[in-house]
């Protein structure tokens, strides 16, 4: 009887313990640019809405907006080219404003991006709610 109890445990410590082992990572490393690299975290693109062309990530963390171009705060795309902002706020959401109402204002979550794919060219601000320091200039050719 002793002998079937510790199998009886031994298969619920083995379902137990397959049952918390599912992956739970952080996307690959991308390749950044950027200046300020330690302001970045490493998110995958494979993520991001395709679009017909490019993809670039805008991480909004710690009141920065930083883009994958040399200048921070700026990004020069292309017609057609899509552009995804990740959350790196563990805790509450982020609402992402475009001033020029390409879409209504979003509610950015952790590791859940928005993505949107520019199909006119211009130049276009993104803020967040509540903390205009956190903006992102993208102009599209």
């Amino acid at each position: 009887m002793k002998g079937n109890i510790l199998v009886l445990l031994l298969v619920f410590v083995f379902l137990f313990a397959s049952g918390c082992t599912g992956e739970d990572t952080e996307p690959a490393a991308e390749e950044s640019n950027a200046s300020d690299a330690s302001a970045q975290d490493n998110v995958s693109q494979e993520n991001a809405t395709s679009g017909s062309g490019e993809k670039y990530i805008v991480y909004l963390e710690y009141y920065n907006a930083t883009t994958q171009s040399v200048t921070r705060s700026e990004l020069d795309i292309s017609v057609g080219d899509t552009v995804s902002w990740w959350s790196k706020k563990r805790q509450g959401t982020y609402t992402l404003v475009s001033e020029e109402a390409l879409f209504p204002d979003q509610n950015l979550t952790y590791r859940v991006p928005y993505s949107y794919t520019f199909t006119k060219s211009g130049t276009y601000l993104f803020t967040i709610k509540d903390a205009p320091e956190m903006n992102v200039t993208v102009r599209v050719s």
